[in-house]
């Protein structure tokens, strides 16, 4: 009995394409938080934007950014919501962005709220749908819809 083509004897693929850039994209993420954590050690934000560490984040998220977009290669959505848009700085609540939930609706309808999340750099705003369900999880996240 041949063996199947692109398994190995554990039964996991051998090879994945473009390997190398999502190991590259993932070092760089790894890198850039590692980098947010240690500017932000800091209460004060003042400090902690002006740290050393805090242009090297930055310029790793970037980095990340650019290599996936080279690539082309999809980021998860969970790190493209950890990264700010506009600054290419890692948020991490209470540190380098704030969290609120917004309903700015004017009959403050219930189905209408947002999580927004605000970075404490640039200002820029990430806004996230809500609504009534409060555990809200996107497409790819919800559990019932994972392939495997």
């Amino acid at each position: 009995m041949a063996k199947a083509k692109g398994k190995t004897s554990a039964g996991l693929t051998k090879s994945l394409k473009n390997r190398d850039q999502y190991l590259r994209t993932s070092f760089l993420y790894q890198a850039s938080v590692l980098m947010a954590n240690s500017a932000s050690t800091s209460p004060d934000l003042a400090e902690s934007a002006t740290s050393a560490t805090a242009p090297l984040s930055r310029f790793y998220a970037s980095q990340m950014k650019s290599v996936a977009r080279k690539g082309v290669i999809r980021l998860d959505p969970n790190i493209k919501r950890s990264v700010c848009k506009r600054c290419d700085t890692v948020l991490i609540p209470g540190r380098t962005c704030a969290i609120a939930i917004e309903n700015g609706s004017v009959n403050t309808v219930p189905h209408a709220d947002v999580l927004t999340h605000t970075c404490k750099v640039c200002g820029g705003q990430k806004r996230f749908p809500v609504g009534q369900n409060r555990d809200f999880l996107v497409f790819t996240e919800r559990p019932d819809h994972v392939v495997e």
